[in-house]
């Protein structure tokens, strides 16, 4: 049986089927291409940002590394950072030197009690560094302690140091000790000290046999040329009750050698300030 013409289904012509199908294909070619190219976009926005990312961590990993850590030198475990002469055991109420803190909030503080003449020194040496300190005398108006740089390996009383010197009216003063030498001798203004029972500050900085500090805010003086010029840091017992806290010290690199001369030279040449 026949089939009417306006019913039977029309074949497309070969010409059109093959125009269709690569069109179709040209159109899947581009839409996997934009989405391999997306990804390949966002897969270099991702390695660039973590590049960028390591770049910085690693250039705050150097700058830290050069500036150095500021050392609490009485946190953790004092008994690996401190040993004493006269040799004894150390950090119990018997002892010269004690340590105390009020509650596990409180940061702590060492108590020199004076009985014995003789010296706290830290088993780690020092050379270029940056000291903080703070350190009162309760009750006594003559109180007399000090710090010793660059103090050497000698149990005898005074060993070769030089003395930053603590005592309440020369507070500030710098002069050598035992075999120690400098180019002069630093007499610090008067007065730098404040009254007794009142917390004082201090920050010391070695460089290169170069000594200077500041008391209460105020430079006190250098001196220069000191040999030793690296060693051990010290603490006196000398008759006087006295108390230090924050006792930080940091060692200074390069960076911030230059840094610290730059401030110093600037401070030089800056009108006095009178105490």
């Amino acid at each position: 049986m026949s089939v009417p013409l306006d019913r039977q289904i029309e074949i497309p012509e070969p010409a059109n089927t093959v125009r269709s199908v690569l069109v179709l294909l040209c159109v899947c070619w581009v839409c996997l291409s934009g989405v391999v190219c997306g990804q390949e976009t966002l897969g270099s926005t991702i390695s660039a940002a973590d590049t960028g990312a390591n770049t910085a961590a690693t250039a705050a990993g150097t700058t830290g590394s050069d500036e150095g850590e500021s050392i609490d030198l009485l946190g953790a475990d004092p008994l690996k950072t401190w040993k004493s002469f006269p040799e004894e055991k150390l950090f119990v109420a018997e002892s010269t030197w004690n340590l105390v803190r009020g509650s596990m909030d409180q940061e702590p503080v060492l108590i020199c009690n004076g009985k014995s003449k003789g010296f706290l020194w830290t088993i780690e040496t020092y050379s270029d560094f940056e000291l903080t300190a703070e350190w009162k005398f309760p009750t006594d108006t003559d109180g007399n302690s000090g710090f010793l740089i660059h103090t050497q390996q000698e149990e005898r009383i005074w060993p070769t140091s030089v003395q930053i010197q603590l005592h309440q009216p020369k507070a500030g003063s710098i002069f050598p000790s035992g075999d120690a030498m400098t180019d002069n001798i630093l007499d610090a203004p008067p007065d730098l000290a404040r009254p007794i029972n009142s917390w004082n500050e201090c920050r010391v900085v070695s460089r290169s046999g170069r000594l200077t500090i500041e008391v209460n805010g105020k430079r006190a003086g250098e001196v220069t040329g000191a040999k030793p010029s690296s060693g051990h840091l010290a603490l006196q017992s000398e008759g006087s009750e006295v108390h230090f806290r924050r006792l930080r010290i940091r060692r200074l690199s390069a960076t911030d050698l230059e840094k610290v001369e730059q401030t110093t030279n600037a401070s030089d040449s800056a009108p006095a300030v009178k105490p």
